[in-house]
């Protein structure tokens, strides 16, 4: 499911349309951000109901989204400022339905906000310590403006520096497991007198070339 959506394939354990719906509104960013809303909106019912559904709360999947949202805060499932996230797919989505608006710029804010709503939810019922990396930007759309292409950029700047300090992680780790293993081996390589045999658990190191 990671290859269907950049930002969103770790959701998939929960649910498959999650990945679905995020991974469109993804696609549809670069030439149609009215529909980008759309979708997201739709990813926000869904992890809304998921949200209630794991807390033994979901009434009906017919329940309108403010008012699942509403209980959900009222109960205390969601803190403020989850709900405020959550409001806040569901009004752009809407607007973007009745009034035929969005642009791209509103499109990449409530992509990033879904993001952070999703890990939100992965963090709260499967793992607390999850770390997701940078935000993954979508293609630039034709005609950018300089304020949204300028956060394009900084966004891919961000996920590069994030990637380039993964694989210094992982390049140190791997230098110290060789060290540590070549470590290990001299203490069991040592030289042997001429016409000695091996002792147990002593390995002798070949000077063939």
């Amino acid at each position: 499911m990671k290859g269907i959506s950049a930002n969103f394939g770790f959701l998939a354990p929960h649910d498959a349309q999650l990945v679905r719906l995020g991974g469109l509104a993804e696609r549809y960013f670069k030439d149609d951000p009215n529909t980008c809303l759309i979708k997201l909106r739709q990813f926000g019912e869904v992890l809304a109901q998921l949200t209630a559904a794991k807390s033994g709360l979901l009434a009906s999947p017919e329940e309108q989204q403010a008012d699942l949202l509403r209980r959900l805060k009222f109960d205390r499932i969601v803190p403020r400022e989850v709900g405020d996230l959550f409001h806040q797919l569901r009004i752009a989505g809407n607007r973007a339905t009745h009034s035929h608006t969005g642009d791209h710029a509103e499109a990449l804010s409530t992509l990033k906000i879904a993001r952070e709503l999703g890990i939100w939810f992965h963090r709260t019922f499967a793992d607390k310590k999850f770390s997701p990396g940078a935000f993954v930007p979508p293609p630039d759309p034709a005609e950018a403006t300089k304020a949204l292409q300028e956060e394009l950029d900084r966004l891919r700047h961000a996920l590069d520096q994030t990637r380039s300090d993964a694989d210094s992680r992982t390049s140190v780790k791997a230098k110290r497991e060789l060290h540590t293993r070549v470590q290990w081996l001299g203490m069991w390589a040592l030289p042997l007198k001429p016409n000695a045999k091996p002792t147990d658990g002593q390995f002798v190191v070949s000077t063939c070339r």
